[in-house]
């Protein structure tokens, strides 16, 4: 009998907070301390899928370096458009700008007054078929010796898991240090998911002055925290919220 693989869903309200937190304060998971992670010499490449990754994967590491010091340049593969369904191509179009405009807002917010930006805008939603072009950029960015953020390849976005599996794969290739980031994943498994690599997840405890910026840059992205109609919810509901709210980053090393 072959086994039957379990969608990864990302609608609805997913796994409970409280859930998480019970099956998380129960289980054993190896620290990363901001040492282990990164020298505060060395760049900090964060390689976003959309708007917001950058800080629902890693805005508090992203603010401890900056705050010491160190050097974060942001790879921008897609300008998000695609976030509300059923626009027309000028509303594609004014998203995009909104969408741009929130993410140096929340830069801003994580201490980061004049952002390195590098906006590849690659069609949202179809980051698969320009994965050539995403790992042609990343072999030409990236130096040895960068430790590199994007999303976990098994996030559950389509976008997030070409982006992850394309920088893991240029990160190997080069000879930088890649953290993969859970996002998508804590709505869509469950405690002890036979489908996550637990054995590889590390976590990093937070500053509560990262985690205070944490949040102020999650709230400039408006466009994702504003329900999208009257018949449809924000794309940053609660419960996604609450999970950004954690005294820990999670990555998969």
């Amino acid at each position: 009998m072959v086994a039957v693989e379990t969608p990864r869903r990302i609608e609805g309200e997913g796994t409970s907070e409280p859930t998480w937190q019970r099956w998380l304060a129960a289980t054993p998971c190896s620290e990363l301390s901001m040492a282990q992670a990164l020298a505060p010499s060395q760049r900090l490449v964060v390689v976003a899928p959309h708007p917001d990754d950058e800080v629902l994967a890693c805005g508090a590491l992203v603010a401890m370096h900056a705050a010491r010091g160190g050097e974060v340049v942001f790879v921008a593969v897609t300008d998000g458009e695609a976030s509300h369904a059923g626009l027309s191509p000028p509303g594609r179009c004014e998203l995009a700008a909104q969408r741009r405009a929130e993410r140096l807002r929340g830069l801003a917010r994580l201490g980061i007054a004049k952002p390195q930006v590098h906006m590849l805008a690659l069609p949202d939603g179809d980051v698969q078929a320009q994965g050539g072009l995403l790992r042609g950029w990343l072999l030409f960015f990236l130096r040895p010796g960068d430790v590199v953020v994007s999303t976990w390849e098994g996030d559950g976005h389509p976008d997030h898991d070409s982006t992850g599996r394309v920088t893991q794969g240029a990160c190997l290739r080069v000879g930088c240090r890649f953290l993969a980031a859970p996002v998508w994943m804590w709505h869509w498994a469950a405690p002890a998911d036979a489908r996550v690599p637990w054995h590889r997840l590390r976590r990093l405890a937070l500053s509560t002055d990262a985690c205070a910026r944490k949040q102020a840059a999650l709230a400039a992205h408006v466009t994702q925290l504003t329900p999208r109609s009257a018949s449809v919810g924000a794309v940053l509901g609660p419960h996604l919220l609450a999970r950004a709210a954690w005294r820990h980053e999670y990555f998969f090393v």
